[in-house]
């Protein structure tokens, strides 16, 4: 299993509804390739957790980095494991709020992460998400 982190900034203000299209195609591309994980997003920035298997998680990544919806992407891990931490869903999505910023018009924000994210995930990994809302863009 192969894992892989980034962080980067939205390029311009997104709206519910470009979210719920990035989520679902998330969905249903990660599903076609065996990857799992999560999206998390706050008003400015996004940070993700992707695993699979690592050709697929590789190729998916050089896809994101020429998406123009966001830019400063910078990897921040990758790694080899024995197993999924995200093994139930090809990928969810998690608000959480910005000191600079609002989310968009019709978010809710996840108020309790550490209730959406995987017992198994390790601890560096739920530090990293837990702390995504004090990152400033």
């Amino acid at each position: 299993m192969y894992r892989l982190a980034y962080v980067s900034a939205a390029a311009e203000e997104l709206t519910a509804t470009d979210l719920q299209d990035i989520l679902e195609a998330a969905i249903r591309n990660n599903a076609a390739s065996a990857i799992t994980g999560t999206l998390m997003f706050n008003g400015v920035s996004f940070l993700q957790i992707l695993e699979g298997p690592e050709e697929k998680v590789e190729a998916l990544f050089d896809r994101i980095c020429d998406d123009s919806r966001h830019r400063h992407i910078v990897t921040i891990m990758r790694e080899s494991g024995t197993r999924r931490s995200f093994d139930e869903s090809p990928m969810t999505l998690n608000t959480v709020e910005c000191p600079v910023a609002p989310l968009p018009d019709g978010i809710t924000l996840s108020s309790d992460l550490s209730l959406f994210l995987p017992a198994g995930l390790p601890d560096y990994y739920r530090n990293i998400l837990v702390s995504f809302n004090t990152m400033r863009a």
